[in-house]
């Protein structure tokens, strides 16, 4: 008799199907494993901003955190303008709340939030460069050095002071005008913060990033009224003295600037005085 022809769809398939029943009815060993094509991408070096943007919507912080915020308050106005409030749809709220929750809590934990840096401010006083004069030349050449490493290794630090066994011996900077009219070996005398400091023998550093806040900045009155902050560095070991450095802005000192300042002090520790 006559065949009918077969549906196309039918067709399409046969070939495979035969492929298929032939390929599994042979031995193992026999059989000729599937090669998937192989997908080339060529490497690219995405900057992190790049990166970050490629990133699904809902991962990227501050669409996140703007999604999250807006779903909270769909959640509140729905139900501030519910007339009835059954007990089913109290629990259908406060799990639909879990969501948005959860991508709030998730963005401001990828959010990058850093402090703005302060703005430098101008301090009014009397610009000053003097070493005591009865050190040796050696001493002096070092105490210069000294002054001039630390103003260009840090833009923050406007002025310093260097007090050692019971006399003033470096001013560099701006000074207040009452200390600039006076002696300068009398002018730095130790109050209670950098007395306490130089108690320790360690040599570790006492910073006051926001010394305007602080009822203590009365003792460093040979400072313009408007420092922002004073780094006080103690000598290691027997001798008694410290390092005082005066920054133009609030936390202005950065942890380099600290280290530098303790190397330094270390360095003016052995000197002949």
């Amino acid at each position: 008799g006559s065949c009918a022809p077969l549906p196309s769809l039918t067709l399409l398939c046969l070939p495979a199907f035969c492929s298929s029943l032939f390929t599994n009815s042979l031995p193992p060993t026999l059989q000729v494993p599937r090669v998937h094509p192989l997908v080339l991408r060529a490497a690219t070096n995405e900057p992190p901003a790049a990166a970050a943007t490629s990133l699904p919507l809902l991962l990227r912080p501050e669409p996140a955190l703007a999604v999250g915020a807006s779903l909270l308050l769909l959640l509140v106005g729905n139900r501030l303008l519910t007339d009835t409030l059954l007990n089913s749809q109290s629990r259908a709220d406060l799990i639909a709340t879990i969501a948005p929750v959860l991508i709030v809590l998730k963005a401001l934990g990828d959010i990058d939030i850093t402090p703005r840096e302060a703005e430098p401010v101008v301090l009014d006083g009397v610009d000053c460069a003097w070493v005591e004069p009865s050190l040796p030349n050696a001493t002096r050449r070092e105490l210069e050095w000294a002054a001039d490493s630390l103003t260009v290794n840090s833009e923050a630090c406007a002025a310093i002071a260097f007090w050692s066994e019971g006399r003033t011996l470096l001013l560099r900077g701006a000074l207040a005008s009452a200390a600039a009219d006076a002696a300068p070996a009398a002018a730095l005398v130790p109050g209670p913060l950098l007395n306490k400091c130089m108690e320790r023998s360690s040599g570790a550093p006492d910073y006051l990033p926001a010394l305007q806040l602080l009822p203590g900045r009365v003792e460093f009155d040979y400072f313009p009224p408007t420092t922002q902050g004073v780094l006080m560095v103690p000598l290691a070991g027997t001798r008694r003295g410290a390092l005082v450095l005066a920054c133009d802005r609030q936390r202005g000192f950065n942890s380099d600037d600290i280290a530098w300042a303790r190397a330094v002090t270390a360095r003016l520790g052995e000197l002949d005085m």
